[in-house]
C-alpha cells in the first residue's frame, strides 16, 4: 500500500478537496477552523517554531485542542518531529521523556500546566537545558505582517513541504507506561498515512461522516484514527478536551451531532453513566480500543441503536492492526487484520491454545528512539513482537487472550490474568477488576489478588461463580482488596504498574 506522501502534503490535498470556509476541526473550547484557516494557521506557527526551536525534535505538551492539532502540524510544516508528550505522567517520568527525545525547546501554554498542576516543570525543565516555549507568548509574536505573509505562501504553495520525505520521523510517542517505563516510538510519514488508508480500506467511512474524540493526542488511537484520518479524508472533527469531562463531551455530541466517536470501555462505561439516551441519539458507530471491551458495554450501547466495533493495536503500529467493521464484525473478537500486515503467531511456554502475535507492514513504526541512537532495531526483519497471546479462527478474526506479561505459572499451569478479569466482571459487570500476581519469598507460587471497586465481592461469591463454571482452583483469587477507583491511566487502560508498586509497598 503506497503512502509516497508526507502528512503536511496530505494534508494539503485535503485541504484543496474541500475549499470554502466551513469549519473543519472543532473543540470544546469553542475553537473552530475551516481547511484554509487551518492550513494558514500551520504555515504562520511552522515559522515561529523554525526560528524558536534548533534541534529537530520539539516538545509538545498541549491539551487536546484545536490550537494543538495547529501545533502538531505546525512542527511537521517546519521540518521538526513533534514530541507529544504524555502530560499525565508523574514530572520525573515527564523530565525522562524530553531528555530521550532529545528535545531544547518544549512548546506548552501557562494555563495548561496550571490546570495539570504542572508549574515546577519549566524551571526543572532549565535545569536539564530545555527551554519552555509558551504558545501564549508566541502569539503575541505574530503580527498582522506574519499573517499575511503566511496567507501569501499558502497561497503562492510556498509552503516547502519538499524538505521532509514519507520515510522522516513525522512524530514521537510515548507508550503508555501501563506495565514499565514508556518507550519512545518513532512513527514515519509513511508508518501513519499507510495505518490512515489501511483503516479506511477495510472502514470505508463516508466524507459526510462526523468524527467526535476525546482521546488524548499523546495516544496512537486519538492522534491517528482522532486526528490524522478524519482531517485525511475530509471529515469534520469534534475534539473534547478529555475523556473525563462527560457532561462537556456530552454537550459537544448534542451541538455537534457526530456520528463516529472513538473510546475505551471504561470511558464508555463512565459516559453512558451521565447520558440521557437522546444524548447519543446522532452516533452511528463507536469503535473502542486500548482495553478489552465488555459484553455488557456492548449491550448499554447496541440497545440505544449504536453499533459497537472493537479493535486492537499498539503505538509502534501506528496503532491500529486489526478491527471490526460494519460488513465484517464478531462479537467476542477484535476484528481482522487491516490490509498489507502480516502475521505470525509462535509458541510461547506452557500455553496451548494460542500463541505470541508477531506482525509487519507498512505502519510498523521506523524504530524505537534509542533504537537509532545505538544503530540498531527492535524489529527483526520488520517483524514487531506484540507481546499478546492471541488465537485466530477459521474466518481470520482475532481474539486476543492477553499480555504475555499478563500471564502467571502455578502448579506448572499458566494462568491468564485477563481470563480472570473477565470472569469477574460476568459477575459484577458495573464495576472495574484486576487480577494481580504476587511473588512471595518462600512460597512456591505467586499469589493471586483481584483488585475490586465493588464492595459486595467477597471470595466466597467468587468461589461459587468459578465452580459453577467449572474454573479450577488454582485460577481462583486468594485475596480481594476494595478500593473505591481502580487507578486508570488518560488513555482508559488500568494502572497495573500502580497497582504493583502498591503491592510491593504494602
Amino acid at each position: 500500500m503506497p503512502a509516497n506522501n508526507t502528512i503536511p502534503k496530505r494534508l494539503l490535498m485535503a485541504a484543496a478537496a474541500h475549499p470554502g470556509q466551513q469549519p473543519i476541526v472543532v473543540d470544546e473550547l469553542g475553537k473552530s477552523l475551516s481547511f484554509d484557516r487551518l492550513i494558514i494557521g500551520c504555515a504562520v506557527l511552522s515559522r515561529q517554531i523554525g526560528t524558536l526551536t534548533h534541534r529537530h525534535h520539539v516538545g509538545c505538551l498541549l491539551p487536546n485542542s484545536v490550537t494543538g492539532v495547529v501545533a502538531l502540524f505546525g512542527c511537521q510544516f517546519a521540518h521538526k518531529t513533534p514530541a507529544i508528550l504524555n502530560y499525565t505522567f508523574p514530572l520525573p517520568t515527564l523530565i525522562r521523556c524530553c531528555e530521550r527525545a532529545d528535545i531544547d525547546a518544549l512548546l506548552t501554554s501557562r494555563q495548561f500546566l496550571h490546570k495539570c498542576d504542572l508549574g515546577d516543570l519549566p524551571g526543572l525543565l532549565a535545569e536539564h537545558g530545555i527551554r519552555t516555549v509558551f504558545l501564549e507568548d508566541v502569539a503575541k509574536r505574530i503580527g498582522r505582517l506574519a499573517k499575511l505573509n503566511g496567507l501569501i505562501r499558502v497561497r503562492l504553495k510556498r509552503l516547502q513541504t519538499e524538505r521532509s520525505s514519507p520515510d522522516d520521523a513525522a512524530v514521537i510517542l510515548f507508550t503508555s507506561g501501563s506495565e514499565a517505563d514508556p518507550k519512545a516510538v518513532v512513527l514515519s510519514h509513511r508508518n501513519l498515512l499507510s495505518n490512515v488508508d489501511q483503516i479506511l480500506h477495510a472502514f470505508p467511512i463516508g466524507k459526510h461522516e462526523v468524527m467526535f474524540s476525546a482521546l488524548p493526542q499523546f495516544h496512537a488511537f486519538g492522534l491517528t484514527a482522532g486526528v490524522l484520518l478524519p482531517l485525511m479524508n475530509g471529515m469534520r472533527t469534534v475534539i473534547g478536551l478529555s475523556p473525563l469531562r462527560h457532561k462537556e463531551n456530552l454537550q459537544l455530541i448534542r451541538t455537534q451531532k457526530p456520528t463516529v466517536m472513538l473510546s475505551t470501555d471504561t470511558f464508555l462505561n463512565q459516559l453512558y453513566k451521565a447520558a440521557k439516551p437522546a444524548d447519543l441519539a446522532s452516533l452511528r458507530f463507536v469503535v473502542a480500543g486500548a482495553e478489552r471491551l465488555k459484553p455488557h458495554t456492548r449491550e448499554l450501547y447496541e440497545a440505544l441503536g449504536i453499533t459497537l466495533l472493537e479493535g486492537y493495536g499498539a503505538t509502534e503500529a501506528g496503532p491500529v492492526i486489526a478491527v471490526n467493521v460494519p460488513s465484517a464484525s464478531r462479537h467476542g473478537t477484535v476484528g481482522r487484520l487491516l490490509p498489507h500486515i502480516e502475521y505470525r503467531i509462535e509458541p510461547h511456554e506452557g500455553i496451548e491454545d494460542g500463541g505470541v502475535l508477531h506482525v509487519r507492514g507498512p505502519n510498523l513504526m521506523k524504530s524505537y528512539l534509542h533504537d537509532l541512537v545505538e544503530e540498531r532495531s527492535s524489529l527483526d526483519d520488520g517483524w514487531y513482537d506484540t507481546g499478546d497471546i492471541v488465537t485466530v479462527d477459521a474466518d481470520g478474526y482475532l481474539v486476543i487472550k492477553g499480555r504475555k506479561k499478563r500471564f502467571t505459572k502455578i502448579a506448572g499451569e499458566m494462568i491468564s490474568l485477563g481470563f480472570i478479569e473477565d470472569e469477574i466482571a460476568k459477575l459484577s459487570p458495573e464495576c472495574h477488576h484486576a487480577a494481580i500476581a504476587i511473588e512471595i519469598p518462600d512460597e512456591g507460587k505467586p499469589l493471586l489478588r483481584l483488585y475490586t471497586s465493588d464492595p459486595a465481592l467477597t471470595t466466597a461469591s467468587v468461589r461459587a461463580h468459578f465452580s459453577a463454571e467449572r474454573i479450577p482452583n488454582t485460577w481462583l483469587p486468594r485475596e480481594i482488596v476494595y478500593m473505591a477507583e481502580l487507578p486508570v491511566l488518560r488513555t482508559g487502560k488500568v494502572d497495573y504498574q500502580t497497582l504493583q508498586k502498591m503491592t510491593s509497598a504494602s
